[in-house]
């Protein structure tokens, strides 16, 4: 009985180090824009990564009267965000914020209420997320000889993202390099993060001593074999 309560007290702490060395930055889950027009309302869906997420939405043009309705699991919430007919644009982002709904389908329909005008947004589902991959999560694919893959990361909310890659089949050679992006747009390569997988490999994690979005690439270097691989990027504290 002493072993099991011991047992159960390590595995608690155990659980409870783990969370709180998690990492997590506030991330865009996903961002749209577009033009609504009367028989087309637009519909944005996401999966909630933390139990709050804030829905954001700003009008960039039009005239039309519409309606913008944002559903948790298919299920309406109340107090819609409305904008009435007319050229006016109002200033800044109406934002709405669902709380308890890690996990759960979140969902925006932006509901263009007139029959000639149209409705131009500008709409952002952001919550908390370890992965700051551009993706929201992780990439599962295979590259057969010669391929590349590449990802992009948002910069992290601390000075260090840590980069995963792991081999989910095949036996090839596979090369990983790393870019940081210039404030100028260009792409500065990090050579000092390049990293290899041989064929004995089933992962390589590193981390890059960066805030900065980040570009990484998978090469399989082997001409007659493949690789499946999973790759992601995480905040690391």
């Amino acid at each position: 009985m002493k072993l099991t309560k011991i047992t159960l007290v390590a595995f608690m702490f155990a659980a409870f180090s783990f969370q709180s060395n998690a990492q997590t930055c506030t991330t865009v889950i996903k961002s749209k824009t577009g033009k609504v027009y009367s028989a087309n309302p637009a519909n944005i869906t996401a999966t909630a990564t933390s139990n709050q997420v804030t829905v954001k939405i700003k009008k960039t043009a039009g005239r039309a009267e519409t309606q913008v309705n944002v559903y948790v699991d298919n299920v309406m919430q109340p107090n819609p965000i409305n904008y009435d007919n007319g050229t006016y644009i109002p200033s800044g982002w109406q934002t709405r914020t669902l709380n308890n709904v890690n996990g759960k389908q979140i969902k925006v329909k932006v509901v263009n209420q007139s029959v000639a005008n149209t409705f131009s947004y500008s709409l952002k589902i952001i919550g908390e997320s370890r992965s700051i991959a551009s993706t929201g999560g992780k990439v599962d694919g295979t590259l057969i000889g010669q391929q590349n893959k590449t990802i992009y990361t948002n910069g992290s909310c601390t000075s260090k993202t840590q980069i995963i890659v792991r081999r989910r089949s095949g036996n090839a050679r596979g090369n990983i390099r790393v870019w940081e992006k210039r404030p100028n747009g260009s792409w500065a390569f990090l050579s000092q993060y390049t990293k290899t997988i041989e064929q004995g490999d089933d992962k390589k994690i590193f981390v890059v001593n960066s805030n900065k979005k980040l570009k990484v690439e998978l090469r399989n270097v082997s001409v007659g074999n493949t690789i499946g691989y999973r790759m992601n990027a995480l905040a690391k504290s």
